[in-house]
């Protein structure tokens, strides 16, 4: 299926117009995407000896890398219209109604269209004809990005190194989701309009260029339809400073730190914001890429403990009870990641909830969000912009006054969500956000709280033989159970809106920020010589491998592990 302006399928007649299906004349090929033959990904790098001793070295790069899309964007195609259903509707009123829960579709007026391809009815199109669906472009091009690096090496010592680095990258034609039938600002205006500027007779779904609502305003044709588009740009710029040390003295030391700035659009398909917040105006979503980190420090260490220096020369006992312990650690200190707020209000009509506050001041940000922080709100009856992204949960008992208290994270007062319908039949609210805008706020303009993380584990070694030793490890994640705070719920007229609610996560996730977590394993190590190795081959049961082998040593050995 894919996404042809002006063009009706002969394919499926019954298809809402600009959409058009593999063999349709006008379609470029049965993957419906015209071929991108000019992807030229050349690379250059260098390095530079500037003092002729090997001690400090320039090094450079530049490179184009080309990106593949993701198979997720295609698999969505397979259920929709005419090879499946999509049925979408939303009940507001249970009254009077059963049995909705063994029948969800019948008690609300609703044909049930499962099975779908069982019945026959692959090639057919219910009513609406397409309540969602994803379509290819036909001009989508093969996403790319220019990297490019440029810095220098520093021997320090003879087992110390200092690296510092520009690395720089410039995504170009990257993908981004779009909207292709949204509401159309004029057909809105004259919605509102022709109701007598009534703002609950506005009928966004009827507004959608393809919806051909009856006379209720029902949709019968295409609502949120969906492409994605190869015209975002993205820009990230860093310095990294690095300093390592090589094993000595049975310590090792890495230092990374991190400056960096990253702007985009779109952070990805899986982020709220993947979608354009007005679908005419993708620059309106510039701004700080969801994942950006100013400032970011990682120290990672190893120190192999001498306990056994005394013991060296006594007996076997004491030698093995001493050595072989060792102790890593990793710390991670870094900036938290920019979030937006979003005002829920429906601001510019076009149903994606992607709408802004609108600022009226500085945002303060608290920096203890274990504090609990209490707001004297205005009178909404006397004043119902000011502070209207927020709900009253408590009254002041001195002014009667609405507040609202819990772990705030920033200061809501300043943000405005109460919608301006001008010359309506609702009561005036000057300096609300006007209607069919998207509110003046910023994307990704407030930071949430950072991460403070240590992970510290401690080794022993079991050395029986030259070759077969065993090593038991005890890891500690977020080894001083410091409270890793998420960013707060961003989200207006909710409860908990501007507040830290969450400071843990899946201990499987890569990002967890949970409280401790300690884990205990033990690993058998072994050597077999390589004419062993062989023959443990060949007895394996069906050749099927049980151990990772290295390549053999100088002295003609192979190291394996048992799982």
């Amino acid at each position: 299926m894919g996404w042809f302006p002006g063009q009706q399928s002969t394919i499926f007649p019954d298809a809402p117009a600009n959409i058009l299906y593999a063999g349709d004349p006008g379609t470029p090929n049965r993957g419906m995407v015209y071929p991108d033959r000019n992807n030229f990904a050349p690379r250059v790098g260098f390095a530079l000896d500037m003092m002729g001793n090997a001690k400090l070295v320039m090094r450079g790069g530049y490179g184009i890398f080309y990106d593949l899309e993701d198979g997720a964007l295609n698999l969505q195609f397979g259920g929709q219209p005419p090879f499946g259903a999509v049925t979408n509707f939303y009940p507001l009123d249970y009254t009077g109604l059963s049995g909705y829960v063994a029948d969800p579709y019948g008690p609300f007026g609703q044909k049930n269209p499962f099975p779908f391809v069982s019945a026959g009815n692959v090639g057919s199109f219910e009513v609406p004809k397409m309540p969602y669906a994803y379509l290819v472009n036909p001009h989508f091009r093969t996403p790319y990005a220019q990297n490019f690096n440029f810095g220098f090496q520093y021997q320090l010592t003879s087992d110390t190194m200092v690296e510092a680095v520009y690395v720089g990258s410039l995504s170009r034609k990257a993908i981004a989701t779009n909207e292709v039938n949204f509401p159309s600002l004029a057909a809105l205006q004259q919605q509102y309009a022709d109701s007598g500027f009534d703002p609950a007779a506005i009928s966004p779904e009827c507004a959608r260029p393809l919806a051909a609502c009856d006379e209720n305003g029902n949709p019968t044709g295409a609502q949120s339809i969906y492409s994605n588009f190869s015209n975002t740009n993205s820009s990230s710029h860093e310095f990294q400073l690095t300093v390592e040390k090589r094993m000595g003295h049975g310590l090792s030391l890495r230092g990374a730190y991190t400056l960096a700035k990253t702007i985009d659009t779109s952070s990805g398909f899986r982020a709220r914001s993947s979608t354009y917040t007005d679908p005419l105006n993708p620059g309106f979503d510039k701004g700080l890429a969801d994942f950006d980190a100013t400032h970011r420090l990682v120290l990672s260490w190893t120190w192999v403990l001498p306990f056994d220096k005394p013991f060296r020369g006594s007996n076997r006992f004491l030698r093995v009870a001493t050595g072989g312990w060792a102790v890593n650690g990793i710390t991670t200190f870094q900036s938290g990641n920019p979030f937006t707020i979003y005002s829920n209000n429906n601001s510019s009509e076009l149903n994606n909830y992607l709408d802004r506050p609108d600022v009226t001041g500085p945002v303060k940000i608290f920096k203890n969000p274990r504090q609990v922080q209490t707001f004297i709100l205005p009178d909404p009856n006397v004043d119902p912009v000011s502070s209207s992204c927020v709900v009253a949960n408590g009254s002041d008992p001195t002014t009667g006054l609405p507040t609202v208290t819990g772990n705030f994270y920033f200061d809501p007062r300043n943000l405005v969500c109460t919608v301006d319908y001008t010359d309506s039949t609702y009561p005036a609210a000057p300096g609300g956000v006007p209607l069919f805008s998207h509110g003046n706020m910023g994307r990704n303009v407030l930071r949430g709280p950072g991460i403070n993380n240590w992970d510290l584990s401690i080794m022993k070694d079991f050395r029986f033989t030259e070759s077969k030793s065993l090593q038991f490890r005890a890891e500690f994640f977020n080894a001083f159970n410091h409270v890793q705070f998420y960013s707060p719920d961003n989200s207006a007229y909710s409860g908990t809106f501007g507040q830290v609610t969450s400071d843990t996560s899946s201990s499987t996730s890569q990002a967890y920020r949970g409280p401790r977590v300690v884990q205990f394993g033990v690993e058998a190590v072994f050597l077999i010589l390589g004419d062993e190795l062989d023959e443990l081959k060949g007895s394996a049961t069906g050749g099927a491998p049980f151990y990772n082998a290295w390549p053999p040593s100088p002295a003609g050995k192979y190291s394996a592990r048992c799982p």
